[in-house]
């Protein structure tokens, strides 16, 4: 009778044990957290400008949060050198491995929205191969989250305000998004931007051979509105 109570007992511990270490396996905190962007200022969009679509940039940010190159993977005529002198401006803090401040590449994707637009699909040109080949192997990750799927914001019929909002959104190992914080707010525009948002879709991130949790910066930048006037 001991000797079934002491087996009865043992296995419930090591049932326990089981549980418990597969609660700190998941509430184990991530080797790599993404670069982010603490600030982020307007992205100006020429007046004679009439592009629509998405500029996607890949930038370095090295171990001190310091801006060291801005590659563009996704062009669009007219705005492409407006996005890149935007986010030259903007400030960030680095990427960590296991708690250290490591270099490390970041998706920003810049999306210049039409003057008025209701549902529209975004156009997702190609990613250009300009895979840089100067750049170290210790700037992680090796493989970048990727839009495969977008909208533009609709845009409210009494806007009466333009600008950027800028939005950080994690997307986790298997693609789907699970956290959207707001960089820069705007009022009236912030509220349509993060609807939108939810329904983009995103390819992961890879480290070591295995796809990771990574963050990517989305910008949308909002025309001056329409002028009422004859």
């Amino acid at each position: 009778m001991r000797c079934t109570l002491g087996v009865s007992v043992a296995l419930f511990l090591f049932s326990v044990s089981i549980v418990s270490s597969g609660r700190g396996q998941a509430d184990r905190p991530r080797v790599f957290h993404s670069a982010e962007v603490l600030s982020a200022s307007d992205v100006n969009i020429p007046f004679n400008s009439v592009a629509n679509g998405m500029v996607e940039l890949h930038l370095t940010v090295g171990d001190t949060g310091k801006l060291e190159d801005v590659r563009v993977a996704r062009p669009l005529v007219s705005v492409t050198e407006e996005a890149v002198r935007a986010v030259k401006t903007w400030s960030f803090a680095p990427a960590t491995m296991q708690g250290k401040s490591i270099a490390s590449l970041l998706t920003v994707c810049i999306v210049f929205c039409p003057a008025a637009t209701v549902g529209l699909e975004l156009p997702l040109p190609p990613i250009t191969d300009n895979s840089p080949q100067d750049i170290s192997a210790d700037v992680f990750p090796p493989k970048l989250p990727e839009v495969i799927a977008a909208t533009y914001p609709p845009d409210g019929s009494g806007r009466v305000v333009s600008g950027t909002v800028v939005l950080r959104v994690l997307v986790e190992a298997d693609g789907q998004q699970s956290l959207v914080r707001v960089v820069r707010d705007v009022p009236t525009l912030t509220a349509p931007a993060l609807v939108t948002i939810k329904d983009w879709k995103f390819s992961p991130a890879a480290l070591d051979g295995k796809n990771a949790a990574s963050g990517i910066v989305v910008a949308f930048a909002f025309r001056p509105p329409l002028s009422n006037s004859n």
